[in-house]
C-alpha cells in the first residue's frame, strides 16, 4: 500500500488517525527541525505501534514516513509484519525493489528485501535485481553484499564467476568486484559449496590476479587478492607456482617503485631459506621505508624481523 504518488495529508484523511497519538512524546537532547508532515506521520505511527495496531492505515502512515526518510529501521519492520499479517509478502517485494532503485544506496531498503525473502525462503528477484543495482554503479556495497548473501543462501555460484569477470574487466580498480571473487573462490573451492569442480584452480587465479595487476600496477586489490589466496589455501606465497618468477621477470624497477608490488616480493623472498633471498627482501624494507614514510614504523618491524632472521641465518 503506497501513497508516495499522492498528497500525504489526502492519505491520512482516508483514514480516522486523530486517536493515533502516542500517550508520551518524546523530549530529545537535540531538537532537528523536521518538516511539520513528517514529524505528524512519525507521531501517529508510534501511536499505532503502541496501540499494538498493524493495520492498513499504518501501512500507509510507514509508506509516508519512508517517502521522507527511506532509512527509517521502524517503518520498515512495520512494513513486514503488516505485509505478513495481510498475505502481502509477495506485493511488499515488489514495492522493495522498487525503493531499491529510487534508493540504492540505502541499507534499510535491502535488509527489507533481504528479509522478506527470507520469509518466502526463495531468491525471487534479488540476481536481477543486484545485477540491475551493479549495472547503474558497479562499486555500490549493498547490492554486492546482498548478491552474496542471496547466491550463498540459495547457492546459485554456478555463472557468479563469469559474472564477476564482467565487472573486473570493465574496471580493474573496482575492490567490491575483487572482493566478491574472493568470496566465490572461498565458497567454491574451500567451502561447502566446493562441488563446482568448473572453478578455477589457485594457481589460475594466483595468474588471472598478476594479469590483471599489469593494467594498473598501483591497484592494491589484485595484491591482496593474491595474499588473501595464499591464506585461504595456507599455502606459503613462496610457494605458487608462477607468482615468484612473475614478479621477477618484471621490470625490476618498476617492483621497486610499486609499493604493493615490493611489499608481496618482500615477503616472499623473506620466507625463502636462502640468506641471499632474506637480504635481497632486508633492501627492499629498507626502501619502502624511505619511500613510504606514512608507515614508516611499519616498514621497520618488518626490517627488524628480517635483519633477526638473518642474523639467525
Amino acid at each position: 500500500m503506497s501513497c508516495t504518488e499522492q498528497n500525504g495529508a489526502l492519505c491520512m484523511d482516508a483514514f480516522n488517525t486523530s486517536e493515533l497519538a502516542p500517550s508520551s512524546e518524546i523530549a530529545p537532547v537535540g531538537c532537528i527541525p523536521y518538516e511539520k508532515d513528517y514529524e505528524g506521520y512519525w507521531r501517529a505511527l508510534r501511536g499505532a505501534i503502541e496501540r499494538e495496531e498493524i493495520s492498513d492505515r499504518g501501512a500507509v502512515i510507514s509508506d509516508l514516513i519512508i517517502d521522507y526518510n527511506p532509512g527509517h529501521y521502524t517503518a520498515w519492520e512495520y512494513r513486514r509484519k503488516w505485509s505478513v499479517q495481510e498475505g502481502l509478502v509477495n506485493e511488499e517485494i515488489q514495492y522493495a525493489a522498487e525503493q531499491v532503485v529510487s534508493n540504492p544506496k540505502n541499507y534499510q531498503v535491502w535488509h527489507h528485501h533481504r528479509r522478506l525473502v527470507e520469509i518466502l525462503d526463495k531468491p525471487v528477484d534479488a540476481l536481477e535485481l543486484t545485477r540491475n543495482s551493479l549495472e547503474e554503479d558497479a562499486k555500490n556495497y549493498h547490492a554486492w553484499s546482498y548478491r552474496q548473501w542471496i547466491v550463498k543462501k540459495f547457492d546459485l555460484f554456478s555463472n557468479e564467476h563469469e559474472f564477476v569477470s564482467k565487472f573486473i574487466d570493465a574496471d580493474v580498480r573496482n575492490n567490491s568486484a575483487w572482493n566478491y571473487r574472493y568470496f566465490l573462490i572461498r565458497e567454491t573451492k574451500f567451502g561447502p559449496h566446493s562441488h563446482f569442480v568448473e572453478e578455477p584452480s589457485l594457481v589460475q587465479e594466483t595468474s588471472y590476479a598478476i594479469r590483471k595487476s599489469r593494467l594498473a600496477p598501483h591497484n592494491e586489490s589484485p595484491w591482496n587478492y593474491i595474499r588473501a589466496l595464499t591464506r585461504l589455501a595456507r599455502m606459503p606465497l613462496v610457494d605458487v607456482v608462477g607468482l615468484v618468477d612473475a614478479l621477477r621477470d618484471s621490470n625490476p624497477q618498476a617492483t621497486i617503485d610499486n609499493r604493493f608490488a615490493a611489499h608481496l616480493y618482500a615477503d616472499i623472498l623473506a620466507e625463502s631459506d636462502s640468506r641471499a633471498d632474506k637480504e635481497a627482501a632486508a633492501k627492499l624494507f629498507q626502501n619502502l621505508r624511505d619511500s613510504d614514510p606514512c608507515r614508516r614504523r611499519y616498514w621497520d618491524h618488518k626490517l627488524s624481523t628480517i635483519q633477526k632472521s638473518i642474523s639467525r641465518s
